[in-house]
């Protein structure tokens, strides 16, 4: 079952002028306009999410119980280039999957997604360029992965994980006490007994932090 809005608008802020919101238009910053959509997605237990993003920030949160909830908001550097913008959201068997792309052609475009999921939802996520940030439960397989950005993983207290983290150029930090190998680019331990999950995270230039709820 799919629940969906969309709201698109864009305005021209001017330097040192501030315009203010209608239904039909967003005042936006540095020059750029946006387009926002958001669509609900009934989920079952260790739901699957899916992301590929192109460019951006995805943001995963802890929600409702047997519920998916995504709002989608599109950046360019030009109003006629956000139609250009695809973002796809579609439900699949037990989890949803969130594709975006732009054409080859277009500078300045990326899409920000927000995300709530039930906390033992199962995510796999790739950023282009952007960050991912991630709070949930650690359960099962869990996998991301940024070409150049940033991963941050909030994970519970008392998390029993195994964790597989890669960093080519940047530096990896881990709040929680680890039995394996640890250096500056490559964590290959285990959090706790492990039992839970296991999470893989890769960077290629960027970094990645693992802390604390």
């Amino acid at each position: 079952m799919t629940l969906s809005r969309s709201i698109t608008g864009a305005a021209l802020l001017s330097l040192g002028l501030a315009l203010g919101c209608s239904d039909d238009s967003v005042s936006i910053s540095s020059q750029r306009y946006s387009a926002l959509s958001d669509s609900s997605f009934a989920v079952g237990d260790s739901s699957i999410l899916e992301i590929g993003n192109f460019a951006g920030k995805v943001t995963v949160m802890p929600g409702d119980l047997g519920l998916a909830h995504v709002v989608a908001t599109k950046w360019a550097g030009q109003q006629q280039d956000l139609d250009e913008i695809g973002v796809e959201m579609v439900q699949i068997p037990n989890g949803v999957r969130i594709r975006t792309t732009s054409p080859s052609g277009l500078t300045n475009t990326s899409v920000d997604l927000e995300v709530t999921v039930p906390a033992d939802a199962r995510p796999t996520i790739h950023n282009g360029a952007g960050d991912i940030g991630y709070e949930g439960g650690a359960l099962g397989e869990s996998s991301f992965s940024v070409g150049a950005g940033s991963i941050a993983l909030r994970l519970p207290a008392e998390v029993n994980v195994e964790l597989y983290l890669s960093v080519g150029v940047g530096s990896i930090r881990v709040e929680f006490p680890i039995v394996g190998q640890v250096t500056e680019h490559l964590v290959d331990g285990v959090i706790g007994t492990g039992a839970n999950g296991r999470i893989v995270a890769q960077v290629a230039a960027g970094g990645i932090e693992v802390i604390s709820q």
